[in-house]
């Protein structure tokens, strides 16, 4: 095999010529490394994109299922509203009571967290940064809300133990009533703003699998033990687990 020894060049000419080799080379290398990276970066964003937009919808979804129980929510809130009333004139209502409470459901942001620490989102288009941002944060404001309201069905579900109420039992029932409606409303309007933010992303709620026959939709006057059964029967799944 013969072997071609490298030999200086004797002209300019064959200098520039072997220095223009050598410098379109690197240049190509450059240009293929940085194509690879590309590529890379593309895949990266694809994959997040596609992560964070099936994140989204699943809340939206949940936030779906919600919205279909809310005639049922305010309508709880009014027969409490007459409990209260009635509990105040010292003429607590007779018989079985079942408040119930709204659904609630965690609003988890891993797969975008996971693409904001990778920096898949730093490389999307701004507007579309900025939708996914104002949309998470709109999901966590929606779920502390939900836990507010919690802690306020929580308080009125003291009415079902059916007890004549003193002034200070009286003001907490009439505070937690006024923070149920409140952040009754407060979600609503959430909802509503998360929905118009995510057409614009072109989002659309996924896995809205309604409820049968959701806690407050129950009659008001159903002993605890019937209720029960009820509400497991009105979950998709039927899914088995306590009630407070």
């Amino acid at each position: 095999m013969d072997l071609h020894k490298p030999h200086a060049a004797k002209t300019w000419r064959e200098f520039f010529i072997e220095l223009g080799t050598i410098v379109t080379g690197i240049l190509i290398a450059l240009v293929l490394e940085q194509a690879v990276e590309a590529w890379r970066d593309h895949r990266h964003v694809v994959d997040a994109r596609a992560n964070i937009r099936a994140e989204i919808s699943a809340h939206l979804g949940l936030m779906a299922r919600r919205s279909q129980t809310e005639a049922c929510v305010s309508r709880r809130l009014d027969e409490v509203a007459g409990l209260i009333a009635q509990a105040s004139a010292g003429k607590p209502a007779q018989g079985p009571i079942w408040i119930g409470h709204p659904a609630i459901w965690p609003m988890s942001d891993g797969r975008y967290q996971s693409a904001v620490q990778s920096g898949s989102v730093s490389l999307m288009p701004s507007d579309e940064q900025a939708g996914y941002s104002n949309l998470y944060t709109a999901f966590t404001e929606y779920y502390a809300t939900e836990q507010d309201e919690q802690k306020a069905w929580a308080e009125l579900r003291t009415l079902e133990q059916q007890q004549a109420t003193t002034p200070v039992s009286d003001w907490q029932l009439r505070s937690a009533l006024q923070q149920a409606r409140t952040a009754r409303w407060q979600m609503e309007a959430t909802a509503g703003a998360v929905g118009n933010s995510a057409k614009r992303l072109n989002i659309e709620p996924d896995g809205i699998i309604p409820f049968k026959l959701q806690s407050t939709c129950i009659p008001l006057h159903t002993p605890r033990d019937k209720a029960l059964k009820l509400v497991v029967e009105g979950r998709p799944q039927h899914q088995v687990y306590d009630e407070p």
